[in-house]
């Protein structure tokens, strides 16, 4: 039974193993609740007029305005995620990516300004509690790995009328790209107008408010490159 499911699991990741130490009792577990995760996201996308496909929902997953939301193959969304499709373009999880428990994607919060949208490619892992913000875009690159607490801001409030309340002075926005093969530790920010290269590091906490190049180490509040990756 073990190397079945193996198999099956290899298809959304070729390099999977099963440790040595599973019991057959924690793998009947396993396939217990990814089956109903199967069920609920075949249901899911049968309400809302979607092609049925392999995706994976946990309990409580949560969509706004889904006939913007496109989902490839083998995707996983953990329990308690929200995913808003509110926006001028589309909020899109490539095939195999996983989105971690209770995160949140939203392309927009205002009905009167629409943003833009929320691309992730393929085989992208986003870690727990994280929260994403799409109203000046943001996309995220194949293979790119995400902590817990990650979130994108592609948006600034403006605040240079004394006159005027902050909240009152509208807004600024500038798309965040992340490339591909990056790993982002938890609990890093990422502003608006970001770029960040291929095959770059993000320490934990990091605070990113300006643009870094591929191969980069990158660490700091703010950010910095401290080190080639590569050197």
């Amino acid at each position: 039974m073990k190397r079945l499911f193996q198999t099956i699991i290899t298809k959304r990741n070729p390099s999977f193993k099963f440790d040595e130490n599973i019991t057959s009792r924690t793998l009947f577990n396993l396939v217990f609740t990814k089956s109903f995760d199967l069920l609920r996201g075949v249901c899911f996308l049968l309400i809302h007029f979607k092609k049925p496909q392999l995706i994976f929902l946990g309990k409580g997953v949560r969509c706004f305005n889904s006939q913007n939301i496109v989902f490839g193959k083998w995707v996983k969304i953990d329990s308690g995620v929200y995913l808003s499709g509110l926006g001028k373009g589309k909020l899109s999880i490539g095939n195999s990516s996983g989105v971690g428990a209770y995160t949140q994607l939203i392309v927009s919060t205002s009905f009167n300004n629409l943003g833009e949208f929320i691309h992730i490619g393929n085989h992208v892992g986003i870690g727990q509690f994280s929260s994403i913000g799409g109203s000046g875009g943001v996309s995220i690159g194949d293979n790119t790995i995400i902590g817990q607490y990650f979130s994108c801001h592609p948006e600034n409030h403006n605040y240079s009328d004394p006159d005027k309340l902050i909240k009152n002075q509208g807004t600024t926005r500038s798309a965040i790209n992340i490339g591909e093969n990056c790993w982002i530790g938890a609990k890093v920010t990422i502003l608006a107008g970001v770029s960040v290269g291929d095959n770059s590091i993000i320490a934990a906490g990091a605070v990113v408010n300006k643009s870094m190049p591929p191969n980069s180490i990158i660490a700091g509040v703010p950010a910095r490159v401290i080190k080639n990756l590569y050197d």
